[in-house]
């Protein structure tokens, strides 16, 4: 994912591999071949599909997908080009649309069963298998992988194979004879030998299969729904389920226990619904003996989505979150609509799309939700309602909310932690005030990822630095990461710590000590307060409390992407779509300067800042936040 990333060497004779006494026990648990989908010849299946909603809009999508403008191929060229430039903005957009044919013409062709799509996909087969390298180009640090020296599995080669496994399982028989063989001896030598050897012999083993990030349950899951298809012997497909059962723990341990996803609502979506297709493959694959839903933490981590909506569909956006982010429906409520012979009859009445949001790249998901749900034409959301807070203390994260009907429409959000967490920004003390749906002091969200994101360079990005965030400068320092050295989970020496809490029908209040999450030598103390208030239309007060040994600089900031202007009395007004606060910020022990700019990176917010103008050796700033 990022710089340091290494593959993995274990000592002596140790490897990966997964016990022979629990492959035997569930090779005693499994029939044949196992896969989510139905194959064409199902048409009892597929009929019933093409005569509802769900089978209008696929073919729908389909038909956008298969057109030829703009071309959706992937050459040699492309690759080799990202290789050697690192420049991955055209390359980009090409997976993605890649991907969605690979999955939604093959679907389209079992709902028409009139062969409209067959040359189409045929087409495509082949032009994927012809790649020398299915490997995302930035994935590699050299021409290695480009020239098939060695292979790296990762994110994009399993996602094909998923895509292609799917192909063949649908169209077997309409397939020619030798585009099915060819996807076996790709699958076989691009994804099933590499994993075997690494994981039977600990020697150069991804470095993904230990990892408690998205990368672990995406290619575990998508590996996995090819190995139970495409392995014609038991016990190699029981082999698979007992080494993914023995990875996949670590993207258990990826959920605290209070249910937080520390890499935000967007990558919770993507790498807990491939939790959810590995689950959910197992448990089919072992005629539902096995189920691994039914986890307290896994079950705690299923409700994150819902947990995470501050307010009228708005989400945080702490880490590599997208600004505009919705997480799917499907996924938020999948306990309430999976088949599940275990669980009552569901009891709400509050109808969802399950389908709405959702992209069509992974194919074993669609049919998941095309087969496995009870009816994928109706679900059903889990009414949980929404407390006045919720506050997750092993990660520090409050979500503070107003009453119901209160005629307070503020909302507000307060983040501690680290700066070593997955897809971290350096944002320790960050906080967010909504009025309505509208985020007006804001988190600046992911940037567009480009060469940098990733690399030993991530922080010189001010979305992703604490610049571009609402927290301090200290002794001009920004936090820690700096902007000159990063690798994958570097900063966890810089943290905030717990200093007090208090929650009260009316109040919600955090204290954080902050000072470790700055290299400042002479910084003695750095506290931040959160308080939120919901009496009348509601308050928001942060307040800095700083102590140095000597005098030194302080500044203290805020972001926006809405409107501002001063006020009369000197406050600032900030304004979007009707809803509208007021900002005051003061300081008792010295005078505060006001400055503003435009951070020019790949989306555009403005930083507010408020700057002492002398040095001090203690002071106390206030920020005051109330609706207009």
């Amino acid at each position: 994912m990022g710089h340091g990333d290494q593959n993995l060497n274990l000592p002596g004779d140790h490897n990966f591999a997964p016990d022979p006494k629990r492959v035997q026990e569930l090779l005693a648990l499994i029939d044949g071949p196992f896969h989510l989908g139905k194959p064409a010849t199902d048409r009892a299946a597929w009929v019933a599909l093409r005569n509802s909603e769900v089978g209008e809009r696929l073919l729908h999508e389909a038909e956008i997908a298969g057109r030829g403008e703009p071309q959706a191929h992937i050459t040699n060229e492309d690759c080799l080009y990202v290789v050697e430039t690192k420049d991955r903005s055209k390359f980009d957009p090409l997976p993605h649309r890649v991907r969605t044919r690979l999955t939604l013409l093959p679907i389209a062709e079992c709902l028409e069963s009139d062969g409209k799509y067959l040359d189409r996909i045929e087409e495509d087969v082949e032009r994927l298998c012809a790649l020398n390298m299915w490997t995302f180009p930035l994935h590699q640090l050299g021409k290695e992988l480009y020239e098939r020296e060695t292979i790296f599995t990762d994110l994009a080669s399993t996602h094909y194979a998923g895509n292609l496994t799917s192909i063949l399982h649908l169209l077997e028989g309409r397939l020619k004879p030798e585009t099915s063989q060819l996807i076996r001896d790709e699958i076989e030598t691009r994804i099933f030998k590499p994993f075997e050897e690494r994981v039977k012999t600990g020697r150069d083993g991804f470095w993904w299969f230990i990892v408690n990030h998205n990368w672990n349950s995406v290619c575990l899951s998508q590996i996995l729904s090819c190995a139970l298809r495409l392995k014609e012997d038991p016990q190699e497909r029981a082999w698979y389920i007992a080494t993914v059962e023995k990875l996949l723990k670590h993207s258990e341990d990826s959920f605290e226990h209070s249910g937080f996803y520390i890499e935000g609502v967007g990558y919770w979506v993507y790498g807990y619904s491939h939790y959810v297709l590995a689950a959910e493959l197992v448990r089919g694959a072992t005629g539902g003996q096995i189920d691994w839903m039914k986890k307290p933490r896994v079950e705690k981590a299923s409700h994150f989505g819902h947990r995470m909506e501050i307010q009228q569909q708005a989400y945080p956006t702490f880490a590599d979150c997208k600004r505009d982010v919705l997480p799917s429906q499907w996924l938020m409520n999948w306990l309430n609509n999976r088949i599940d012979p275990d669980r009552e009859t569901r009891k709400t009445a509050i109808p969802i799309n399950a389908f709405d949001p959702i992209h069509f790249q992974f194919s074993p998901i669609i049919h998941l939700l095309l087969f496995h749900q009870i009816d994928p034409n109706k679900a059903y959301a889990v009414d949980e309602g929404h407390e006045i807070r919720d506050w997750f203390e092993d990660v520090q994260f409050l979500i503070s909310r107003p009453w119901k009907n209160s005629p307070s429409r503020l909302a507000a959000t307060f983040k501690g932690g680290h700066n070593g967490s997955n897809h971290n920004h350096n944002d320790l003390g960050t906080f967010t005030v909504l009025s309505g749906k509208e985020e007006l002091l804001t988190d600046p969200g992911a940037e567009v990822y480009d060469k940098r994101t990733f690399s030993v360079n991530r922080y010189e990005g001010d979305l992703l630095n604490s610049f571009g965030h609402p927290v301090p400068v200290v002794g001009g320092k920004l936090q820690f990461p700096d902007k000159i050295y990063h690798r994958t989970g570097y900063g966890r020496d810089a943290y905030t710590v717990l200093v007090d809490t208090t929650f009260t029908e009316e109040r919600d209040q955090v204290i954080l000590e902050m000072d470790r999450a700055y290299k400042v030598p002479h910084l003695e103390n750095l506290i931040r307060a959160f308080r939120y208030d919901r009496a009348g239309k509601g308050s928001v007060a942060v307040s800095d409390q700083i102590k140095f040994s000597k005098p030194d600089n302080y500044e203290t900031a805020l972001i926006t992407y809405a409107n501002w202007e001063h006020t009369k009395d000197g406050n600032l007004r900030i304004s979007a779509n009707g809803e509208a606060i007021e900002v005051e910020v003061s300081c008792e022990q010295g005078e505060l300067e006001f400055a503003h700019c435009v951070i020019q990176e790949s989306s555009t917010p403005t930083r507010l800042s408020w700057r002492l103008r002398k040095p001090i050796l203690e002071a106390t700033v206030h920020i005051r936040v109330t609706p207009i």
